[in-house]
């Protein structure tokens, strides 16, 4: 029996015509995509039916993507723990990061029914007391809950808005170009949410070197979907404001109600995050040449840009 969430009308609208979602078969297609994951002896991976159908709908229901994505997923977990595989969402460190609120999924999607909105206050931590790694790591603990409870993000993507003023020079000093390349590898080769735009609110003039740095790295095409703005007026013709925060003005939660509602979703998963860390590659079982492997991984070797969707 199919264990996943009925989309309202109009996300199974969007996911069978934006896709490829065929209700009838999402059960075949589902196991197909587990026999997969079983037969293969260097992944050990969540096979739950919500967890798998979010690689699925990223990858517009090619089988072959959504391995490959899974895939990756686990690669960089495996390999990068610290960034991306926390397991202990109760860490005293972890809960002070998070309880400043710099990471906010807001609970109403734009146009009501359209994209989740990712909410990022730059700058949001003091650099001289918390590394660009944990920091970022908090949010990488928030994705995973988005893919499996939140249908909007997984169907629609997200639109991305990041206030970027207080972001000072010590922040910047955090990014090197290998954590930034293995940060976007990550988010656009191995989680499946797709960013659907992405806005740069008052950003100061030095993060000018954070996006030179980038943007040889971004998927192709993923350039005309980010956007710079110097004022809410500018970012208010793309997203009403009433999609912000209360903070900022709009009707859309407020920061401290947020954070609020996710310490307690935190709570609700701790057990899954614990019982995480047995998911994982083992490279040493993997049969592949390891040139071959190290494309796939997009991290050793040249600096290549991504080409995803």
């Amino acid at each position: 029996m199919l264990q996943t969430r009925l989309l309202n009308e109009d996300l199974q609208k969007q996911a069978n015509e934006m896709l490829n979602e065929v209700p009838a078969r999402i059960h075949e297609d589902l196991q197909a995509l587990r026999i997969w994951i079983q037969g293969q002896q260097h992944l050990c991976a969540n096979i739950d039916d919500q967890f798998l159908i979010a690689f699925l709908r990223r990858s517009k229901y090619s089988l072959e993507k959504a391995k490959k994505r899974i895939d990756s997923y686990y690669s960089f977990k495996s390999k990068f723990p610290e960034s991306f595989n926390v397991t202990n969402v109760d860490s005293p460190r972890f809960r002070e990061i998070f309880r400043l609120g710099g990471f906010l999924y807001l609970p109403i999607p734009l146009h009501n029914n359209g994209p989740r909105i990712f909410f990022v206050r730059g700058g949001f931590y003091s650099a001289d007391i918390f590394s660009l790694e944990e920091v970022l790591a908090v949010n990488h603990v928030l994705q995973d809950i988005v893919i499996l409870e939140d249908d909007y993000a997984v169907v629609n993507g997200l639109v991305g808005i990041a206030v970027d003023e207080a972001i000072t020079l010590s922040h910047i000093l955090q990014v090197t170009p290998l954590y930034l390349k293995k940060w976007i590898s990550y988010n656009h080769e191995a989680i499946p949410l797709r960013v659907k735009s992405a806005h740069i609110l008052k950003a100061p003039k030095i993060c000018e070197t954070v996006y030179n740095m980038g943007k040889p790295f971004l998927p192709l095409g993923h350039e005309d979907r980010l956007f710079f703005h110097d004022s809410l007026d500018s970012l208010s013709q793309h997203v009403p404001l009433k999609y912000l925060p209360s903070d900022y003005g709009g009707e859309n939660g407020s920061i401290e109600e947020i954070v609020a509602e996710w310490d307690e979703k935190l709570n609700k998963y701790r057990d899954y995050f614990s019982k995480s860390i047995q998911w994982g590659i083992d490279e040493k079982l993997r049969i592949v040449e390891a040139n071959e492997q190290n494309d796939i991984f997009g991290i050793e070797g040249s600096f290549r840009k991504l080409d995803f969707d």
